[in-house]
C-alpha cells in the first residue's frame, strides 16, 4: 500500500513538472523568452507558484530545461546516424530529413531559442554567459554535419572542401525551408524535401553532362 502511494506521487510529480513545461512550450513560443512570465506559465499550467518553483529555481532555468529537454532525444538520434556504417552521402540525406521533421515540429520555440542566442542590444532577456550555453549546445549538434561531410570527402564522394562552412551552409538551407513553410509536416514531406536539398546542395541546379 505504501508502494502504491509513493508510485502515485511520483505520477503526479511527473504530471505536474510535465504540465508546467508544455505550458513553458506555449508562453515562450507565443510571447518570446523576455516578454514571457512564470506568472502566465502558472496560470496555464493550473498550478501554484510554489510548484513551479519546486522543479525550477527561475526563468531561464524552465527555457533551458525545455529546450534540453526536447532537444536531447534528437541529438541521440542524429548521433547514432553519424556513428552508423551507412555511406556519407546516405547519412546526410537522413540527417536532413531528421533536421527537417525536429525542427518543423518545435519551429516556434526555435525562432525564440535563435533570436536569444542572437542576443540583439536591448532585445534578449539572456545574459551573453547564458546565450554562450546555448550557442554551444547548437554549435555541437552542426558539428555532427561537418563530421560527415568531413567522412564524405575522405571517401571521395564529396569534393574537397572547408567542411566548416559547407555544414553550416547546409544547416542555413535547412532552416529556410523550416520557416518559409517549404517543407511540409508529413513523413513523406520530409522525406522528398530531404532528398531535394541534398541533390540541390552537392551538385548544384544547373544541368550535368
Amino acid at each position: 500500500m505504501v508502494y502504491r502511494h509513493e508510485r502515485e506521487a511520483a505520477e503526479d510529480m511527473r504530471t505536474k513538472r510535465e504540465q508546467i513545461l508544455d505550458a513553458a512550450y506555449v508562453i515562450f513560443s507565443q510571447k518570446g523568452y523576455h516578454r514571457a512570465t512564470i506568472d502566465e506559465i502558472i496560470d496555464l499550467a493550473a498550478t501554484g507558484k510554489g510548484t513551479v518553483y519546486n522543479y525550477f529555481h527561475n526563468k531561464e532555468e524552465l527555457f533551458y530545461i525545455l529546450v534540453k529537454e526536447r532537444s536531447d532525444p534528437f541529438e541521440l538520434a542524429i548521433q547514432d546516424v553519424v556513428e552508423s556504417l551507412q555511406p556519407p552521402m546516405q547519412k546526410i540525406q537522413l540527417l536532413i530529413r531528421m533536421y527537417l521533421q525536429f525542427y518543423v515540429t518545435n519551429a516556434d520555440l526555435w525562432r525564440v531559442l535563435m533570436h536569444e542566442m542572437r542576443g540583439f542590444s536591448g532585445s534578449s532577456g539572456l545574459t551573453e554567459k547564458q546565450r554562450d550555453k546555448y550557442r554551444s549546445a547548437f554549435h555541437a549538434t552542426i558539428a555532427l554535419l561537418e563530421e560527415v561531410i568531413r567522412e564524405g570527402i575522405e571517401q571521395q564522394v564529396i569534393r574537397p572542401c572547408n567542411a566548416n562552412q559547407a555544414a553550416y551552409g547546409l544547416f542555413s538551407v535547412i532552416m529556410m525551408m523550416v520557416f518559409q513553410k517549404f517543407a511540409g509536416t508529413t513523413p513523406e514531406s520530409f522525406e522528398k524535401s530531404a532528398i531535394q536539398i541534398a541533390d540541390i546542395f552537392f551538385h548544384g541546379v544547373a544541368w550535368r553532362e
